[in-house]
């Protein structure tokens, strides 16, 4: 069995225009084809259908039709030069130009509602810089002197709330 679909002679058979041969050829092919078969029944429907309205159509208006065409052909060769200021262009133009002006704002204007980052100390930069500083008011106090005593500060907060140990050499207290 041939698997190829007549498809160019599927609307000449459902207009009724084939030979004799032909029409023979194709129905044979059609008893055994329902895809061919569903084309030529919707192809001679839709025949059907253009047949019976064919007949409501009324004539065309030749005066109208002329002066449409008329006046086509004048806009062709004298185009009217084409406007930017159209509504469909200037509306979305306008909302994007007012829509960036108020982000270029805010990012403008946004340093000025934010608070200042201070930077943190550089600890060995101070000691640098204050190496050759006069701290003359300093050298009258004895506590200067033992300052790595109080660089753990948080460990001696809370001596005075410990008992003293017992010396191994002293006397026991009753």
């Amino acid at each position: 069995m041939d698997r190829s679909h007549p498809e160019s002679a599927l609307l000449p058979y459902a207009a009724g225009e084939l030979s004799g041969d032909e029409r023979n050829s194709l129905e044979l092919h059609l008893e055994s084809c329902a895809r061919c078969r569903e084309s030529v029944d919707t192809s001679a429907g839709i025949m059907r259908a253009i047949a019976r309205d064919a007949g409501n159509l009324r004539d065309p208006d030749w005066n109208v039709y002329h002066a449409q065409l008329r006046r086509r052909l004048a806009a062709r060769e004298n185009p009217q030069p084409r406007r930017w200021w159209r509504p469909e262009i200037m509306w979305p133009a306008l909302t994007a130009g007012v829509a960036t002006a108020a982000i270029l704002m805010v990012l403008t204007l946004s340093h000025l509602f934010r608070p200042a980052i201070v930077p943190p100390v550089d600890q060995f930069a101070m000691e640098g810089a204050m190496r050759g500083t006069d701290v003359g008011l300093l050298r009258n106090y004895q506590v200067v002197d033992h300052l790595d005593l109080l660089e753990n500060y948080d460990v001696i907060e809370d001596l005075d709330q410990l008992t003293p140990a017992e010396h191994p050499n002293a006397p026991a207290r009753s």
